[in-house]
């Protein structure tokens, strides 16, 4: 698993340098100093992503990795308390639990936000690294959907998302393999529990992925 975490770390840093050359091709840089997107309630991530970011923790001064799990802590127990989350439980596997925590946390700013920078930025998830301008493939069809702050796309063209999710399922199907599954499932999670919790547990478990869906 761990030569899996590290092929992932490089597509996430590749996946940055191509999103960022499309982004100043395009002249649709994010605005330095917003943070809308971090402080707007919890998005899923994967599996694989909290994986990855547990991992990268490790690398995070104590003082500061200190403060940002202490912050999550606190976000996951105001969770509990709403039902929008389990840490019993802390899969998403469907849309309405991602829905359920997404409502319940929508002005709740990232364990890792700190003074409106990010803390763990050269570790962040992977829908942190392409997530701003939309992306907009041929016949203008949307491929992401972007924050609304920005009057320009970025064409599939100069970032082809597509390709990119193509080339993380591939890394997503070895973690499956891995762990001994022949399915390749959605279980995602959020970034509170990804740093605070040891996710490996679910995902070798022999109910980890019970009522999984599973990916065509």
């Amino acid at each position: 698993m761990k030569k899996i975490i590290t092929s992932y770390g490089n597509f996430l840093r590749n996946t940055s340098t191509l999103y960022r050359s499309a982004a100043e091709k395009n002249n649709a840089n994010c605005k330095r100093g917003c943070f809308e997107c971090c402080s707007a309630g919890f998005f899923d991530i994967t599996l694989l992503d909290a994986l990855h970011l547990r991992a990268a923790m490790r690398q995070v001064p104590d003082p500061l990795r200190s403060r940002i799990l202490a912050r999550a802590e606190e976000q996951l127990d105001v969770l509990e308390k709403k039902k929008a989350f389990s840490r019993r439980n802390p899969l998403l596997r469907t849309e309405k639990d991602i829905d359920r925590v997404s409502l319940r946390s929508a002005r709740v700013s990232c364990p890792a936000l700190e003074n409106g920078g990010c803390t763990i930025y050269e570790h962040r998830p992977h829908i942190c690294r392409i997530f701003g301008p939309t992306i907009r493939g041929a016949r203008r069809a949307v491929h992401l959907e972007g924050c609304g702050y920005f009057k320009k796309d970025i064409p599939a063209a100069d970032f082809p998302v597509l390709d990119n999710y193509a080339d993380e399922e591939v890394l997503l199907r070895k973690m499956f393999r891995k762990a001994g599954r022949v399915r390749l499932i959605d279980l995602d999670t959020i970034i509170p529990a990804a740093l605070t919790m040891d996710l490996s547990k679910w995902l070798f478990s022999t109910n980890g992925a019970r009522n999984g869906h599973v990916k065509k």
